[in-house]
């Protein structure tokens, strides 16, 4: 009888052990649920990306792709005044996407290709990519989004917005501006987090960095396999 009273005893203390476990687990869970996503969606609300597809994986190809980058990115270092802030970055584009098109266009059509140039902006999801010392999360950004005749070839990503990439003979310069207007919007912490996780000593933004990583990729899994059924 005793040992029947001991064997119950345990098993009652296990599955409370195993409940409170269980209950604390969650609660981590959709702790870092939260925080990734607002994380990500803080960043996501002060950068513009800019996403460029090839019409296909040939050379020529996707060499045009490159020079379609070159063109809009001098276009936009142009025409956007210097010092405006995304809002107004956003209302130009949004004002003058057809003359973005043209740029896109104009490129293809000097360089003998009569392939259709398709310019869009809206909100696309993104894998993570690094830009020099700056590192962007997965996740859905406001994004143009350029494609080149069938649009099968290897993309090209980038932030058009504070304007990271600037093309200067087929390598990249992040201005000091730039970093420091993104630096400005997105607050120290949030300037750490993109810039220090390639710091593999820096344990606590490699992990929070994960996170919001894990987070978003999870969630465009999701869309996707969601997308797919309905």
């Amino acid at each position: 009888m005793l040992e029947r009273y001991r064997n119950v005893k345990k098993a009652s203390l296990f599955r409370r052990f195993l409940s409170g476990t269980i209950h604390v687990t969650v609660m981590i869970l959709v702790l870092c649920i939260a925080y990734g996503g607002l994380t990500q969606k803080r960043i996501a609300d002060n950068i513009v990306r800019l996403h460029i597809i090839a019409n296909s994986d040939q050379a020529a190809d996707q060499e045009l792709k490159l020079k379609v980058r070159d063109a809009v990115l001098d276009h936009m270092r142009n025409e956007l005044p210097g010092g405006a802030s995304r809002e107004e970055a956003v209302a130009y584009i949004q004002a003058n996407l057809p003359e973005i098109q043209k740029v896109a266009e104009r490129v293809l059509r000097e360089n003998g290709s009569d392939e259709k140039v398709v310019a869009r902006y809206g909100a696309y999801p993104f894998p993570t990519r690094s830009y020099g010392n700056i590192t962007l999360p997965a996740g859905t950004y406001e994004s143009v989004r350029i494609e080149l005749g069938e649009a099968k070839g290897q993309n090209w990503w980038c932030v058009m917005f504070p304007p990271l990439c600037v093309a200067d003979n087929n390598t990249f310069q992040i201005p000091p501006e730039a970093q420091e207007q993104l630096q400005e919007t997105l607050g120290v912490e949030g300037y750490r987090l993109i810039t220090d996780v390639s710091d593999a000593k820096n344990t606590e933004v490699q992990v929070k960095f994960r996170i919001v990583e894990w987070v978003q990729n999870s969630r465009l899994k999701l869309e996707e396999l969601f997308s797919s059924l309905f």
